[in-house]
């Protein structure tokens, strides 16, 4: 089953936010906060909770082969641009890493959603083999996010505003940004059939420094 780390290479402490999603069809009984005893719950929000990892450390969450889905955010709650905050607090908003694992049905996946923003450099990187875009055929084993409005064409990476991946679907999530440009193809989630019987982990990184233009 496939395991979450979520890894600090910065030189300093960060506050680490992990939102759980809700039960359902796909995840009939996925993990929660309270399976973490390092997560600290948010108050009046039942699904999320905050932690802080130290300079250089990884920590790894184990669901014991239950399914497991939600995002992590790096500083702030995950949010749309915040006034008078600098950069990596939600000045260009806040982008985050989301991830549905060990489902009993479908597709693993996970992906970087810029939707909301950008506050950080975020990698993900997967262990095992089958992962790609779904729409090419090549591999995937990681995928970064670039600044606000450079994402068109990077896989795994949904732009700003761009709800449907390769187009905004109603009113924009932070009226305040601009929308895209989107993917010109699917290309948002990176995704592979469940392996039940894998060991593969998927490691989230808060990169140093800002976006790279």
């Amino acid at each position: 089953m496939t395991k979450l780390a979520v890894h600090n290479a910065t030189n300093q402490a960060v506050k680490v936010y992990l939102t759980f999603g809700a039960s359902g069809p796909v995840c009939p009984n996925p993990v929660g906060v309270g399976d973490f005893p390092i997560l600290s719950h948010v108050p009046n929000s039942p699904r999320q909770g905050t932690f802080t990892l130290e300079a250089g450390a990884t920590h790894k969450f184990d669901p014991n082969g239950k399914c497991f889905t939600g995002n992590v955010g790096f500083f702030i709650l995950p949010q749309c641009p915040v006034a008078g905050a600098d950069f990596h607090h939600g000045k260009e908003g806040t982008n985050i890493g989301e991830f549905t694992l060990n489902v009993s049905q479908g597709d693993e996946a996970f992906d970087i959603s810029c939707v909301n923003g950008v506050n950080c450099w975020m990698k993900m990187s997967v262990t095992g083999s089958g992962w790609s875009d779904g729409v090419n055929n090549t591999s995937i084993d990681s995928i970064e996010n670039k600044a606000l409005r450079k994402n068109q064409g990077n896989p795994g990476v949904y732009p700003v505003n761009c709800t449907d991946c390769i187009q905004l679907v109603g009113n924009p999530p932070c009226p305040s940004l601009p929308v895209g440009p989107p993917q010109t193809k699917r290309i948002c989630n990176i995704q592979r059939p469940v392996r039940p019987n894998s060991d593969d982990t998927l490691t989230i990184t808060l990169k140093e420094g800002n976006p790279p233009s």
